[in-house]
């Protein structure tokens, strides 16, 4: 392979893979069409025990883009999607690619700074919420900001809508009575901006990759090549309890399953005891999911239900611990394996065989037209011999276009379409990656990432605060947390409780750390913190 590793990871492809794809010029609203042509009645999702066909779905997504078009909307304008998961997300989702918007997920856990943020720098000039998220949202929105309410208990019924509707203020389900089901027929390209996906990337703050048709649709078509020995098209039922608004749930759990006519079984949050039941119920075969959530199922008593429908699982956003996955797959009988991915590829990189070999603490293979670098970060030179670390590059057709508005940003993580992925791997004989380390000091905590920069950053804006550093510490669901060690001007008081609640009344709740008032940070002879020793040491 020119100017990358050879691929030798193509020999552990599960008969039937192929290493190569061909992917159709299409849209993420021609997907949907094609599903529903061929599969009308097959069940779309599953919530609150109702159901809608994709038929029903269809319909929905038609009225949606007709009533955002109605309010203005002209293609390529950004739309925020403040919500969980749930009908009016996935609805929304696609109703807004229809209507030729590019839609900006947002996570419903964010406030304050970080969602005004979000709205300003896309430029979305309409949001899509529920009621117990509109108070954060009014707290940071304009007034020529439109927003689209929804009841999430209403379920898209508009008999079932209180929400009551202003100059800029919109009731979701009215909307959807009001507006035709027939589709709008605005002429989208399949290379336009279907998706910008807010992340931290390598560096710095927020930024939003810029994700096409062609790049989310690529992605799944390659998930549903390397499931193809799990289900067929019409057969999967995924367990939708994945946040939508990360990428690794809105690819593997909403974009494949609407592309496969699969059945998807929403959950907003993960509930151990309603996730059980839901799997003794409705019987899903597939379940994209994080650590915790498997080692919530592979640790509780599960005689009472049948867990036997699982056939597959991928975990992503933190490492595997290999008694979880043992445990889960003799509670199940189903197969987990480990993969990874970064929303800057749409995200899906590599992942395990299914049915193949599993490699404890391995993150899998490259799927099909994924091409991989491991660059030597000193020398800038490929690395070709096995188990040498270095900073994997990514090159393929799920590869994001750039950053949104940040040219400079992206010249820094996009060479020749090779994306630097900011991650340590190496890599053994037979292909297999193992992420080393990061080449930041980034934070994950239950799959959302935590930038220690921007922690630290605020807390110094405290007046007792001298010093500080904010470094992960492991937590025993989370797999860590952020911990921020603070020394005190002299003279100052304060303490580790007031800065908490400091923190907690301007940063959103899974960024407050844990504090520690100590009394000077280690550091080494030139005068930088010595990160390792304050994870290490207990002080």
């Amino acid at each position: 392979m020119k100017n990358g590793l050879p691929p030798i990871w193509v020999k552990q492809y599960e008969p039937g893979v192929s290493p190569t794809l061909e992917y159709p010029a299409v849209t993420l609203s021609d997907i949907l069409h094609q599903t529903t042509e061929k599969y009308p009645e097959k069940t779309a999702f599953i919530f609150a025990d109702r159901s809608w066909t994709y038929q029903e779905f269809n319909e929905l997504v038609s009225r949606l883009a007709n009533a955002l078009i109605g309010l203005g909307l002209t293609t390529g304008d950004r739309v925020g999607l403040y919500l969980p998961n749930c009908p009016q997300f996935i609805t929304g989702y696609f109703g807004i690619a229809r209507a030729g918007g590019a839609v900006v997920p947002i996570n419903p856990l964010l406030s304050g700074d970080d969602l005004a943020f979000i709205i300003k720098d896309s430029g979305s000039r309409i949001v899509i919420t529920c009621t117990e998220l509109l108070p954060a949202l009014e707290a940071v929105a304009d007034a020529d900001l439109k927003i689209i309410v929804t009841s999430i208990a209403a379920l898209l019924s508009p008999e079932k809508c209180t929400v009551p509707t202003t100059a800029n203020r919109f009731a979701l389900e009215k909307l959807l009575a009001e507006a035709p089901a027939t589709d709008p027929k605005v002429n989208i390209d399949h290379q336009s901006i279907a998706n910008l996906q807010y992340t931290g990337g390598t560096t710095g703050r927020s930024k939003g990759a810029v994700l096409t048709h062609a790049n989310l649709i690529a992605n799944a078509r390659q998930f549903f090549e390397w499931f193809k020995n799990v289900y067929q098209e019409g057969e999967g039922r995924f367990l939708g309890v994945i946040p939508f608004f990360h990428i690794y749930g809105l690819t593997t759990s909403m974009i494949a399953p609407v592309m496969t006519a699969s059945s998807i079984i929403l959950h907003t949050r993960f509930d151990i005891n309603e996730i059980m039941q839901s799997i003794n119920k409705y019987k899903p075969s597939l379940f994209m999911g994080v650590p915790s959530m498997y080692a919530a199922i592979a640790m509780r008593e599960n005689q009472e239900y049948d867990l036997s429908s699982i056939r597959a699982c991928v975990s992503g956003s933190a490492p595997l611990p290999p008694a979880i996955q043992e445990q889960f797959q003799k509670v199940t009988g189903g197969k987990l394996v480990e993969g990874y991915g970064l929303s800057e590829a749409s995200p899906i990189v590599t992942v395990t065989p299914i049915y193949g070999k599993i490699k404890h603490g391995s993150i899998g293979v490259p799927i099909s037209d994924t091409q991989i670098r491991i660059i030597d970060p000193e020398s800038g030179e490929d690395i070709t011999e096995p188990w040498q670390i270095g900073e994997l590059w990514v090159k393929g057709p799920q590869v994001m276009q750039g950053y949104w508005n940040k040219p400079e940003e992206t010249e820094l993580v996009l060479t020749d379409g090779w994306l630097h992925t900011g991650d340590l791997v190496q890599m053994d004989e037979e292909g297999y990656l193992y992420i080393a380390d990061r080449l930041k000091d980034m934070i994950i905590m239950g799959g959302e990432k935590i930038y220690p920069r921007e922690v630290e950053d605020f807390l110094y804006t405290h007046p007792a605060v001298k010093e500080v550093a904010v470094v992960g510490v492991p937590h025993p669901l989370r797999g860590e947390m952020p911990k921020a060690f603070v020394v005190l001007k002299e003279g100052a008081e304060t303490t580790a409780q007031e800065l908490r609640r400091y923190c907690i009344a301007h940063l959103s709740r899974f960024k407050v750390p844990k504090i520690q008032i100590i009394d000077a940070l280690p550091r080494n002879s030139v005068g930088k913190v010595l990160r390792r020793l304050l994870r290490e040491e207990e002080f």
